[in-house]
């Protein structure tokens, strides 16, 4: 174990050499493996475009249903992911966190192949999804196994290959949770100690959900200062309820940005804007909680890339920032979001329960 560096596919690196980092993408993301899935509609339509290839015809509608098209949720052309990549790479950018766990079909070999083509760091994410994408045999799976094979991941490489993973997550949640995803993110928290890796959670969508998954978390014994909550944009819409969570020590992550509709097809809820996700910032910084803070876009279908006519891995650094510095927000703070606080999080700290398995 490498204490003080960040764990990418190509090697651990100085924190500092993280540059701009976006901390809960995909670049490559299958739903449903497990299950055959090559393309999975989360949701069930009968409009016709559903099955239609996305063209601009029809992206208009699947960006607003994108839950309901089978192939938008679908990333597995290296070559486009190369291309939107650098992309980022050519605003500015310097490292992603791919949030793609086992269940959504990561590859650490691709993974590899982008870091070397692009330029850009990629830190790949361990453990398991929600309930519905856990392999068939999670049942009987024990809570010991899970911590095992979490911290080979990170400690001694992924899915056959030496390439490590430097990050815990995301570990999916539902709400409320299941028996088998609170034995996964139980064991996720073991294993962040084991390991001194992140612990990256996708909370249900509720209000209680971000609070009921530190819960589990603390009582496994891993530690708030170490986690990264995400999606609190979908999950947390009252200052006070952000608040909260903060005060419990774990980094709040906005990581919708790029998403102005107000239509979430997965829940009956408003989905703020990039304009109300700054101002929640800079409310949070104000109560003195801007550095355990912490952004991305969650690109996890083609709508959002920009050969599909979305704003891609690039729109924080192209958009966002200059909207940050429109509302107030001083180039200190904007560079604690995007560069001090992802290098903190990311570095592997020392490992605090080494026999925590046995």
């Amino acid at each position: 174990m490498t204490v003080g560096r960040v764990r990418t596919v190509l090697g651990d690196i100085d924190p500092s050499g993280l540059g701009m980092t976006l901390t809960h993408e995909h670049l490559l993301i299958t739903f449903g493996r497990w299950r055959g899935g090559q393309g999975v509609a989360r949701q069930v339509s009968d409009d016709p475009r559903a099955a239609r290839p996305i063209t601009l015809e029809t992206v208009g509608w699947v960006r607003r249903n994108w839950a309901s098209h089978p192939h938008n949720s679908l990333l597995d052309d290296e070559g486009i992911a190369g291309d939107e990549l650098a992309l980022f790479k050519q605003a500015g950018g310097g490292t992603v966190v791919d949030a793609t766990n086992p269940d959504l079909k990561r590859d650490p070999d691709a993974l590899v192949r982008l870091s070397r083509a692009t330029g850009v760091h990629i830190v790949m994410g361990a453990g398991h999804y929600i309930d519905e994408h856990h392999p068939l045999d999670m049942d009987t799976r024990t809570e010991d196994e899970l911590v095992e094979e979490i911290t080979g991941d990170v400690t001694r490489g992924c899915d056959g290959t030496p390439i490590r993973a430097g990050i815990i997550g995301e570990i999916g949640c539902s709400a409320p949770m299941t028996a088998n995803e609170r034995k996964s993110l139980r064991a996720a928290a073991r294993a962040q100690r084991i390991t001194g890796a992140a612990l990256l959670v996708h909370p249900g969508r509720a209000v209680t959900a971000p609070l009921d998954a530190m819960r589990v978390v603390i009582d496994a014994g891993g530690a708030p200062e170490r986690t990264v909550m995400s999606h609190i944009d979908r999950t947390l819409f009252d200052q006070q309820d952000m608040i909260t969570l903060a005060r419990t020590g774990c980094y709040i992550e906005f990581d919708l940005f790029g998403q102005e509709s107000s239509f979430y097809p997965l829940a009956p809820i408003d989905v703020p804007n990039d304009a109300t996700r700054v101002d929640h910032l800079r409310r949070l910084i104000a109560e003195g909680f801007g550095d355990r803070l912490v952004i991305a876009h969650d690109i996890c279908r083609k709508t959002s890339l920009v050969c599909y006519g979305g704003d891609g891995y690039a729109h924080i650094l192209q958009n966002v920032v200059p909207l940050m510095r429109r509302k107030g927000m001083t180039e200190e703070q904007i560079e604690a979001i995007l560069i001090h606080n992802p290098a903190r999080v990311l570095a592997l700290v020392p490992p605090t329960d080494a026999g925590a398995i046995a």
